[in-house]
């Protein structure tokens, strides 16, 4: 009897674990979709600072990479090499080795290129191989075992290492939302060092200073004179800078510090948000099961 109660709370805890995943996983699907849809698609050259949508193509790093286990040129890339461990009649994957790639790539969207560090990204890659082999490090680099005859060959059991290598690859469609921000260009936001400067140069002139700001002709600058002196060194040293202003030598799309969504895709925005809005009715589905199953047990018991 008390084995059977035990299964019994048992199935009640997997089902509430099950109801309450299902409830988080469509959420955080909803929210994802919620915030693709909600944020316009921004152009590189005309971006402005912060939490941005871009879309393009994926382009080589400035150092090519490729996908460690292929050896197939790519942006990005997200590798895993299992073995397969046989326990009496069940078997099972086991995962030996795995890497992400962390090294930056490009985004060219026609206007111009924005470097995306996808360290802390949601990646959704476009190209995916699976095969498998004899040895834990493939010795064959192009995959032959992928769809129906990779999944024949695995039941069969001929192989005893699985490869798997996802990747973002050059020219692919790319869809990135992130932290934009732009690296060069001279800053003008704290300009008081130069004033002060500037003020100390006219002063050495006092002919001349006064020539320009005693309204009043009596010799010396009165607080009202000075304020206007101030002023226009001021607005001297934000005209020169303006002048000097080169455009931004590079823009970086990274992880928000906020902790906001930080994906990219290859995929336009609409099919992205669609996908998660698929999700999240699953997850809508999943959750609606296990509570009928749960109410079932509870009010049949």
């Amino acid at each position: 009897m008390s084995g059977n109660r035990f299964k019994f709370f048992l199935l009640i805890a997997v089902l509430a674990a099950g109801a309450m995943y299902s409830f988080w996983y469509a959420f955080k699907a909803w929210a994802k979709n919620r915030v693709i849809e909600d944020t316009p698609t921004s152009r590189v050259r005309s971006a402005a600072q912060g939490y941005v949508e871009l879309t393009g193509r994926a382009m080589l790093p400035p150092s090519p990479s490729k996908g460690p286990l292929t050896g197939q040129p790519c942006a990005w890339w997200r590798y895993k090499i299992e073995e397969r461990r046989l326990s009496g009649r069940s078997r099972s994957w086991t995962t030996l080795q795995s890497d992400t790639s962390d090294t930056p790539f490009l985004l060219d969207d026609g206007t111009g290129q924005c470097l995306i560090d996808p360290r802390g990204a949601e990646v959704y890659p476009g190209a995916r191989d699976v095969w498998y082999g004899p040895s834990e490090w493939p010795e064959v680099r192009i995959p032959d075992g992928t769809g129906f005859f990779g999944k024949l060959a695995d039941a069969l059991l001929t192989d005893k290492y699985r490869y798997t290598e996802y990747r973002l690859e050059p020219q692919q469609p790319l869809y990135a939302i992130g932290a934009f921000r732009s690296m060069g260009g001279i800053s003008v936001e704290n300009p008081d060092a130069a004033v002060a400067e500037l003020l100390r140069t006219w002063k050495q002139d006092q002919a001349g200073l006064l020539a320009r700001f005693d309204a009043n002709h009596d010799g010396a600058l009165s607080s009202t004179e000075w304020d206007q002196a101030r002023a226009a060194a001021r607005k001297q040293v934000l005209n020169d800078r303006a002048a000097d202003i080169k455009p931004p030598s590079l823009n970086v799309l990274s992880h928000p510090a906020d902790g906001r969504a930080f994906l990219l895709a290859a995929s336009d925005a609409e099919s992205l948000a669609q996908s998660f809005r698929r999700r999240a009715l699953a997850g809508i589905g999943g959750f609606v099961g296990t509570v009928a199953a749960l109410t079932w047990i509870f009010t049949h018991v």
